[in-house]
């Protein structure tokens, strides 16, 4: 089971700001309505830039600021793909995301293997029922040097640590606006993250290359911005831990 994907996306995913609903037409409007430049990012160097260059990662900066402010709840399906260097699958799964500002989140599996992540604003709980075990992470733990972190961060100090490119529609994997964001430091786990949102501005797939040169890929589906939910009903990102389980503490 590759637990690194879902860990990291719930520390990412529990704090105030997310995700974005804007309209693809409300992003236009940029530097006094000046033509926007975007290119692609695949190996992007962080020494000598150009004025140009700069100038265009600026405007990557606004654009996908404006991608990732607004949402306050997020629910979707997911299927995640797994592959390792030469391009073969190595793990696959398929589950949902429920996600509520400012500290929500639940990762739910139910292919393979049915697990499940919470993050209740804190710590991430990662309970696996199959070996009755529980694994909880902090939130420093997980973000470090992690792209994902640019997800919930507003502050300059923290994107000023990524190298954000828009991807042009030449050089774009898909039909969707996408941005790519990698890390100016290599000692994170993360080598890159590629967020591709449609054509509602809806958070679609994400992409994420790590240290071990392993992409995970996944895609959302069923999107809904506003939902109806009760939680002190339904208990969604709370954790009652069976005292049959082995609980590995790592905080």
């Amino acid at each position: 089971m590759n637990k690194v994907v879902p860990i990291m996306m719930a520390m990412a995913l529990t704090a105030p700001l997310s995700l974005s609903a804007t309209p693809v037409e409300a992003i236009n409007d940029v530097s006094g309505g000046a033509e926007v430049v975007v290119e692609s990012a695949t190996k992007p160097e962080f020494t000598s830039h150009s004025a140009e260059e700069i100038s265009k990662a600026d405007d990557a900066n606004v654009l996908l600021k404006k991608r990732l402010h607004g949402l306050q709840q997020y629910q979707a399906a997911f299927t995640q793909t797994v592959t390792d260097a030469q391009g073969n699958i190595v793990h696959e799964a398929q589950g949902t995301l429920t996600m509520m500002r400012p500290n929500k989140l639940r990762w739910e599996t139910t292919f393979p293997d049915e697990t499940l992540l919470i993050a209740d604003g804190e710590a991430v709980w990662n309970i696996d029922t199959f070996v009755e075990q529980v694994t909880i992470i902090s939130q420093d733990q997980a973000i470090k040097d992690n792209p994902i972190v640019l997800l919930t961060a507003n502050d300059d100090e923290t994107w000023n640590s990524f190298v954000i490119s828009k991807l042009d529609d030449a050089k774009a994997s898909s039909t969707l606006e996408q941005y790519q964001i990698v890390p100016k430091s290599a000692d994170g786990q993360i080598k890159s993250l590629t967020l591709g949102f449609n054509s509602n501005g809806i958070l679609s797939t994400l992409d994420m290359l790590d240290a071990q040169d392993q992409t995970s890929a996944l895609v959302f589906s069923e999107q809904d911005l506003d939902f109806a939910i009760d939680t002190a009903k339904d208990n969604l990102f709370s954790v009652d831990v069976p005292q049959s389980y082995i609980v590995d503490d790592q905080r």
